[in-house]
């Protein structure tokens, strides 16, 4: 499958109160043409972090340190800034998680699809073009003259896609852009996501800390944790079987499931201070299967039946296959 995104052993650091923060640390993911890819993970597991890697949208404070970021067989990582500022919208776009704060609140919706038709689509008639998006993502022609808060959470979220489909990307990046919405909304938003990619051939790289809605969606997943990927599976797989014990905590919360006390599963302790970096695997202190050696080294990432790796010293052992 030819790749439209490669993330490879990516690391990020952010300088914030004369610390450094690593938020990313050898994080690695690829997206296919056509191919619908979910990340997951808590709040600072790196995710939004590698999203806006890849898109040059880092703060100023933050810097990759190692890795590259491969769009379209390009390093994207060393380019100068206006070279960079090219890349958004074609080959990659973002929709984010909040639209109110990314949409222009004094600017018509139309208007606002258009900017992105004729800066990559030059040749396209651009009111033929905002009507087609409109309808693509399920909005009647006559949003085109609405403002962004005279419109739903959802339907500022759809103008959001049809915003982003304008510039006719290869890969669209989806940074958890249901969390504000109620279940409902999300999951009609979430099936309009999926009938789009499979009508046009997008790519998707969709981010979230919900497994349980990354798991219905998409058709491979990446979970990450304390800024590296500890395992890549195909979805059904991931959790039907999950191989990293962090993974069977993501899949029994997500799942409602009771331990053994008759409450629900949750996964104890806290997320690591990403400015202490330890020499064992960051996991180690909530792991109910940490041994040893997991205080002491990094597992690396290993290969288990050819569809999945695994970051974990239960499979590097042999002591889980």
């Amino acid at each position: 499958m030819t790749q439209v995104l490669e993330v490879d052993r990516l690391s990020v650091t952010y300088r914030s109160g004369g610390s450094t923060v690593h938020a990313v640390r050898g994080a690695s993911l690829s997206v296919g043409r056509a191919e619908f890819v979910g990340v997951v993970g808590e709040s600072g597991s790196g995710k939004s972090t590698v999203a806006r890697a890849v898109l040059g949208l880092l703060p100023g404070n933050a810097r990759i340190t190692e890795g590259s970021i491969m769009l379209e067989g390009r390093d994207v990582t060393h380019l100068q800034p206006e070279e960079r500022r090219r890349t958004r919208g074609n080959p990659a776009t973002m929709v984010f998680q909040d639209p109110l704060s990314y949409l222009n609140p004094v600017m018509r919706v139309g208007e606002q699809i258009a900017e992105g038709v004729r800066l990559h689509d030059q040749e396209a008639d651009v009111a033929g073009r905002v009507k087609e998006l409109l309808g693509m993502v399920q909005l009647p022609k006559e949003v085109a003259r609405s403002y962004p808060h005279e419109l739903s959470g959802g339907m500022r979220q759809r103008v959001m896609i049809a915003i982003a489909l304008g510039c006719r990307p290869k890969l669209l990046i989806a940074d958890e852009p249901t969390t504000a919405l109620d279940v409902v909304t999300q999951a009609s938003v979430l099936d309009l996501l999926r009938r789009i990619q499979a009508e046009i051939g997008l790519a998707v790289l969709f981010i979230s800390h919900d497994l349980a809605v990354v798991a219905n969606l998409v058709d491979r997943v990446y979970v990450m944790y304390s800024g590296t990927t500890v395992e890549s599976a195909p979805a059904r797989d991931l959790v039907q079987a999950p191989g990293h014990p962090y993974t069977y905590g993501l899949v029994s919360a997500a799942m409602v499931r009771r331990d053994g006390s008759g409450g629900f599963s949750t996964i104890p302790g806290e997320v690591p201070d990403l400015s202490v970096i330890g020499p064992g695997c960051p996991f180690a202190p909530r792991c109910p299967e940490a041994q040893e050696r997991c205080q002491a080294q990094a597992p690396p990432l290993v290969a288990v039946g050819g569809r999945r790796t695994v970051r974990c010293w239960l499979h590097v052992d042999g002591r889980r296959r």
